[in-house]
């Protein structure tokens, strides 16, 4: 009988626990959300979402000689009311679940089992094996390869476009804690032909960088380069200064080359509005000052360029703290001013003014939120002048370790002429030792 990997690694594991969870050290977490929706479309009739959600976690550290670990992460929904996603009434995921066992020496460890992977320009989930560790002289070096997680099948596909495994790794080099850097790639089986889409085979490689040659200066970044399109995918890059103390500059560069960087992406290569030889650019500045432990402003400048138009975007934001930080609120305004051809839709508008508000109050009994934002368009949309909407939250927490709350939000947008939406969310946080701390 043949059974998938990615089912057999979780058995595998629980198998595991009654011989070596003798001295472990569990933690879980659960949350469990009930979300309320009523969508009011203009030209259709309302509909009813009653989606029930479970978020489950578990983590066991100090198995077998203490360096073993194992961590499971999981979810399901299944809907009370009309279907909330595709056509399907329930549904779920397994996120992560594998094994690691620490060594001793080089800061070096070792996972089995479904994981995700993020080292240099590669982010990616495998079932599979990874391994690290450093290397003397500053080095240092890591793998992963195994089975590609795949996702549910296109729309009219028999695949989700991905290939049935992949490997990569990155390799590293460290001077003196002020510098670091990384070559790293991924290796992707080579895609599946689809009849709707087009996509392309997954394989990148690239370099990153960090470096601080002093406290008050912190450079950090990467490239990547598809060499399946011959061609630069990304830019991607992130100056931090900081010349006072109650002062942080900092400085963003990201450039994309859509040929590249959504080669392997078939949704994106699927829509209307893609083009290979499409680059889009984004150049960035933010000023944040500290006046005092209560009170921090901050202000920032985006530009962005694209082929098909340039916009900008400027604002500034106010964060203030009392009560010992049980009492948290912001004020924030931004106006995003571009070219009519900006915008990813069609509309009459591709400029707006964005308008925030929020507050937040938590003490060891309750919590509650207020946020309300509000989009102001320079032209109307739909025959709309404008998108907001408020949210108002209120929790309880009925132990430690357990805590109920609900929220509920209305809003008006060119889509939708009323949105009303709820949601109760149970959540339990519990972690123990086998001597029976908590």
């Amino acid at each position: 009988m043949k059974i998938p990997f990615a089912r057999l690694l979780p058995v595998c594991f629980l198998l595991t626990l009654p011989v070596t969870a003798v001295a472990a050290e569990i933690s879980v977490d659960s949350t469990t959300l009930i979300r309320f929706e009523q969508r009011d479309v203009t030209g259709s009739s309302k509909q009813n979402y009653v989606p029930a959600t479970q978020f489950l976690g578990l983590d066991v550290d100090k198995l077998a000689d203490g360096n073993l670990s194992l961590h499971l992460y999981g979810w399901g929904r299944y809907d009370l009311a009309d279907k909330s996603y595709n056509n399907d009434v329930a549904g779920g995921g397994f996120t992560y679940g594998y094994l690691q066992y620490r060594f001793k020496n080089a800061n070096a460890d070792i996972r089995a089992g479904r994981f995700f992977v993020h080292e240099g320009i590669v982010n990616e989930q495998v079932d599979g094996v990874s391994f690290r560790t450093d290397l003397p002289l500053g080095f240092g070096v890591s793998a992963f390869g195994g089975a590609t997680v795949h996702t549910k099948h296109l729309y009219g596909e028999n695949s989700d476009g991905k290939g049935d495994g992949l490997f990569g790794g990155r390799a590293n080099y460290r001077y003196k804690g002020m510098l670091e850097l990384g070559l790293s790639g991924v290796y992707e089986g080579t895609a599946p032909k689809m009849v709707n889409f087009t996509n392309g085979t997954h394989h990148q490689v690239g370099g990153d960088i960090w470096f601080s040659p002093h406290r008050m200066v912190e450079l950090m970044g990467h490239t990547s380069y598809n060499p399946v399109t011959n061609g630069v995918a990304e830019h991607s890059y992130l100056l931090n200064l900081k010349p006072l103390s109650n002062l942080t500059l900092s400085g963003t560069f990201n450039e994309q080359h859509a040929g590249s960087f959504f080669n392997s992406s078939p949704l994106f290569t699927k829509m209307p509005t893609f083009n290979p030889t499409d680059n889009s650019r984004s150049i960035g500045a933010i000023a944040s000052y500290r006046i005092s432990k209560l009170v921090e402003v901050s202000t920032d400048y985006k530009h962005y360029s694209r082929d098909i138009g340039n916009a900008d975007r400027y604002g500034a934001d106010l964060k203030v703290s009392l009560l010992k930080n049980s009492f948290r609120s912001g004020l924030g305004y931004h106006y995003l001013n571009a070219d009519q051809g900006f915008a990813v839709i069609d509309t009459s508008s591709s400029s707006y003014h964005e308008l925030r508000c929020y507050a937040l109050y938590d003490t060891k009994t309750y919590f509650t939120s207020l946020d309300v934002i509000d989009y102001i368009f320079k032209n109307k949309v739909k025959n709309e002048k404008s998108a907001w909407e408020a949210t108002a939250s209120l929790g309880y927490h009925i132990t430690p370790a357990l805590a109920a709350s609900g929220d509920i939000s209305y809003g008006r947008n060119p889509d939708f002429v009323d949105e009303t939406r709820g949601l109760i969310r149970l959540t339990y946080n519990m972690s123990f030792k086998s001597k029976g701390d908590k």
